[in-house]
């Protein structure tokens, strides 16, 4: 009786598996996507910009030698197809795929990686590649067409996570023909979409590459993607960014407001888009040169004056019951394997912060605002978002200190910070390994990197060189936690809360996922629901 009952479940599983096959929707070829974003690019060049706006897009025209899968976090084959590091962890030797081509019919090979990663670390071309081999790289080798030989100075153990985002192939040939200031406005590259058009602070424009056939398993079919076109529609003001989905203009939406993503995802026809960024969180770098900031006291009180519960629920409430926009207390998100609880030495307070003040030497003025030796003390912020720096004024103000607030566009922030122009600028980065924080903190990242604190600590730099080179992952992770807990202490930068990747689409949008750092959408699956 028992083994029949079975063989009655087992037949209705198999008829209702039957069912939902015969009336599932299959992916539909053709259409267009258009993908409202808050900024322009600067550049779409893989080898010389690592700002998300570009990344955000080149990541359809370029592809890297290997990926992380999203789901199991694990390394895959993309351009190569297998890779060996040597005992000594400075030599990577990969074999390539022979079947690929640039979208200007250049042959892929191993003449074009090796061009690809001297290009990227030429010293004459001021790259901003986000985590990159800056300092580790040595050359490439070209051992025969489709082997390559990868030499580092010395081990770099982030360096298969760097392979994944930071190292998309160009075409060389197009490099040539273009010149290298010029190529990253007419890029080629051989990934599932190739570029069309480009009018600034208005749209780029991509169509599917009608001779791909070399997709990486990850994806969920294979050849040609099935969307005709994309289009990434720069809209800034985030009210208008909605506006437009509802209107049907644009049917994916980058970067929207608490208040709207809570009323349309109450409606059948969106969806929400949600990743949890590993990485640093959304954090202010503070510069450690620049009066007043120079000073441990009141960088220290900076950190103990906001509550940062109240500002991620007043600004964030509605992602939260998504886990999206959480306090962030230490400069590694929760979902980043170096996250340690112990690397939080701050949490609100502020009779702590107006105590440090006091000893410092600040004495509260006649309008409240503290001063010192007849200075103000006064910080100004750059931010390219509203919000959470106003309520963070408010909160200061309370403990004596005058936060000026500028918002500017991405790139203006940047500039202002790396100039010294600013106190405080905004450095969110994600990426799955922790080295990340090399990038913000390392003492090499002053100047031309993104440094912005201009901080130059041995004991830091020591930390974080050791994590870069240590291969076992539970003493790679140790290395960092420490790191990150000697940077709060010395208050090098202000986590405010966890950076995540919050949208809304279409439910017409199918097939949408994004990759492994939960940033940037894989769209060669996607395709257009009627």
């Amino acid at each position: 009786m028992r083994r029949r009952m079975m063989t009655i479940v087992a037949v209705a599983a198999v008829l209702a598996f039957q069912q939902t096959a015969l009336t599932a929707p299959l992916p539909r070829v053709g259409g267009t996507l258009v993908l409202a974003t808050d900024e322009d690019a600067d550049r779409l060049d893989p080898n010389l910009s690592g700002q998300r706006a570009s990344t955000i897009v080149y990541t359809q025209i370029f592809e890297p030698l290997i990926l992380r899968d999203p789901k199991d976090k694990a390394f895959k084959p993309w351009l190569a197809t297998s890779w060996q590091a040597s005992p000594d962890g400075k030599t990577y030797t990969f074999r390539l795929r022979q079947d690929v081509k640039f979208h200007d019919g250049t042959p892929f090979n191993a003449a074009a990686v090796k061009f690809n990663f001297d290009r990227t670390h030429n010293p004459a071309l001021s790259t901003r590649c986000v985590g990159c081999a800056l300092g580790f790289y040595d050359s490439a080798e070209v051992v025969d067409p489709f082997t390559v030989r990868v030499h580092l100075k010395s081990p770099w153990a982030p360096f298969l996570d760097a392979l994944t985002t930071a190292y998309l192939m160009v075409s060389p040939t197009a490099v040539a023909k273009a010149g290298d200031r010029d190529f990253g406005r007419q890029p080629v590259g051989s990934g599932p979409f190739r570029f069309v058009e480009w009018i600034p602070n208005d749209r780029i424009v991509l169509e599917r590459n009608p001779d791909y056939t070399w997709s990486p398993a990850v994806f969920t079919h294979r050849g040609k993607a099935y969307l005709d076109r994309v289009i990434y529609k720069v809209i800034p003001e985030p009210s208008s960014r909605v506006a437009a989905l509802e209107t049907g203009e644009v049917q994916l939406v980058r970067i929207v407001s608490s208040e709207d993503f809570q009323r349309l995802v109450k409606d059948a026809r969106y969806a929400p888009v949600v990743g949890l960024l590993p990485g640093v969180p959304w954090t202010w770098a503070i510069n450690t040169t620049k009066f007043p900031t120079s000073e441990l006291a009141v960088r220290q009180a900076l950190n103990l004056g906001i509550d940062r519960e109240i500002i991620a629920k007043a600004v964030f409430r509605a992602f939260q019951a998504y886990g999206a926009f959480r306090p962030a207390y230490t400069l590694y998100s929760p979902v980043s394997w170096a996250y340690d609880k112990s690397a939080e030495p701050y949490s609100f307070d502020r009779a702590r912060a107006s105590s440090l003040l006091d000893g410092a030497g600040w004495r509260a003025g006649p309008d409240g605002i503290r001063e010192k030796a007849g200075q103000r003390l006064e910080i100004y912020l750059v931010s390219w978002e509203h919000g959470v720096p106003e309520l963070m004024q408010a909160q200061l103000r309370r403990i004596g200190i005058s936060l000026r607030v500028g918002i500017l566009d991405t790139l203006s922030v940047n500039a202002a910070q790396r100039r010294g122009e600013s106190h405080m600028g905004a450095v969110p980065a994600s990426r799955t390994d922790p080295d990340i924080l090399s990038l913000l903190l390392h003492s090499r990242n002053v100047g031309g990197g993104f440094n912005f604190s201009f901080v130059k600590d041995p004991e830091l730099d020591r930390l974080l060189d050791q994590g870069a080179i240590e291969t076992n992952l539970a003493q790679r992770r140790q290395f960092y936690v420490r790191a990150a807990r000697l940077a709060m202490e010395r208050a090098y930068m202000l986590p405010v809360h966890t950076r995540d990747n919050i949208g809304l689409a279409s439910t017409r949008v199918q097939g949408l996922r994004f990759d492994a750092a939960g940033l940037f959408p894989m769209l060669h699956d996607v395709w257009l629901a009627p």
